[in-house]
């Protein structure tokens, strides 16, 4: 009788485990637009640059000096919308502030989390 409890406990057990999905997206070219909408705009008048806070999770820097190919890149660490910029520190800071409950500070010039 014992086995049989044992075995039953193992088995309700089972039958309370969720399932977890978990997939990737593994992208092999750079992407230069926004994926969903777009929360949040900040220019940088000194570099004449613009950093565009997206709900795919993705800031953005445009050179407003390029009209044909303005995108110069990404900067991806937020894993929820971005909900706002700011540049500070007399424009070499970004911060972000994102869903994913964080709030970053960047390095505004190269583009990195710091």
């Amino acid at each position: 009788m014992m086995a049989m409890m044992a075995g039953h406990r193992q088995n309700s057990s089972q039958a309370n485990k969720k399932k977890v999905q978990i997939s990737f997206v593994i992208r092999d070219e750079v992407e230069t637009c926004h994926r969903s909408a777009v929360n949040a705009l900040q220019y940088d008048p000194a570099m004449n640059r613009l950093f565009t806070a997206g709900r795919d999770s993705i800031i953005r820097i445009w050179n407003c000096n390029n009209r044909r190919d303005p995108f110069l890149q990404s900067m991806e660490h937020h894993t929820d919308w971005v909900n706002d910029v700011v540049l500070c520190c007399n424009g070499r800071n970004l911060i972000s502030a994102s869903s994913d409950t964080t709030v970053k500070v960047w390095n505004a010039h190269r583009g990195f989390c710091m």
